[in-house]
């Protein structure tokens, strides 16, 4: 039972259990004194009370400070997640200590986010900032009843982008890149038409995983976290045959930033509308699969685990099947 006693004109409530530290409070009303103190014994029953000391002190956003410095840095697409802390540190929910932040919160920055963004990048977000809580919770001693991310309702992951090139974009797309000042960004274009690889697979690429007489390439830095090793075509060939070796040891030598702006001015000036980057792929291997490879094959050279996840990135003609169904 709590210990409810008067100290000249106000009252100190006092929890003891055994097993957790001695809580008190004092107020003006007995019974309001009372109520703390039923309060807290009821979280005490129910497994649900947490020591709020440490964690009041400690703001969401030095958390997500945390998670970018120990978590981000040992990811493959450690920048890319580093902008969204950046982001996220930015709002009024940075502020609050994490037992403050209740899963209404986190919804009502989802609602207001989804009228920004799309639905895809707004669970990237959403699950990022679980992930926070959760290592937080699991790791790092944070104390919470719940992860308030977890409680909440996800917006779809959204439709997976069928975004292909004609064949006349695709000519204007390359030669475009062709008259981009910085050399490498044509190279590293057909490249990624050619293989179907990441931008970031690309980048990382040496000469010393080149086999141009096999006509084979090693993607050391790849999503999955394991080497792939990929067929290169005719025109790789003839592409990588033309560029000079770097001293660093790379094939393109050259930034992602670099590439990324170079890249949507290239688009823009080829007059090709809504075409990413990593739209490069989807276009690869939507012709790979109209050459006839099978999904094996296809997931070989795409580093795919599923051939769900491969579906995502081939479009499939229906026109064309009913050619061939005669």
């Amino acid at each position: 039972m709590a210990t409810i006693r008067q100290r000249n004109d106000r009252w100190q409530a006092i929890v003891k259990r055994q097993g957790y530290p001695v809580q008190s409070k004092t107020f003006a009303l007995k019974k309001d004194a009372e109520k703390w103190a039923r309060q807290q014994e009821r979280l005490i029953d129910a497994g649900h009370w947490i020591d709020d000391g440490k964690d009041r002190q400690t703001t969401l956003g030095e958390l997500l400070d945390r998670y970018a410095k120990e978590v981000s840095n040992g990811k493959r697409g450690g920048r890319a997640e580093s902008y969204r802390i950046e982001s996220f540190k930015k709002l009024s929910l940075a502020k609050h200590a994490p037992s403050t932040i209740t899963p209404q919160m986190i919804a009502s920055w989802r609602d207001s986010r989804l009228s920004q963004v799309s639905s895809g990048t707004a669970l990237r977000e959403l699950q990022l900032l679980g992930h926070v809580f959760s290592v937080a919770i699991r790791e790092w001693g944070i104390h919470l009843p719940s992860n308030p991310v977890g409680l909440i309702r996800k917006p779809r992951s959204g439709k997976a982008r069928d975004r292909v090139l004609t064949t006349s974009e695709r000519i204007a797309l390359v030669s475009a890149c062709g008259q981009c000042h910085n050399p490498w960004i044509k190279p590293v274009v057909v490249f990624a038409l050619e293989t179907a690889a990441r931008r970031g697979e690309i980048l990382a690429l040496l000469w010393r995983d080149v086999d141009l007489t096999r006509r084979t390439a090693t993607l050391q830095m790849t999503k999955a976290g394991h080497p792939r090793k990929i067929p290169l075509s005719t025109t790789c060939i003839a592409i990588l045959e033309t560029l000079p070796r770097s001293l660093d040891g790379r094939v393109f030598p050259v930034s992602m930033e670099a590439v990324k702006q170079a890249y949507e001015r290239a688009v823009a000036r080829a007059g090709v509308v809504n075409f990413t980057f990593h739209d490069l792929r989807h276009d690869a291997l939507t012709r790979l699969a109209k050459q006839g490879l099978s999904v094996l094959e296809l997931r070989a050279i795409s580093g795919h685990t599923t051939a769900n996840m491969l579906q995502r990135y081939v479009s499939i003609d229906p026109g064309e099947l009913a050619m061939k169904l005669g």
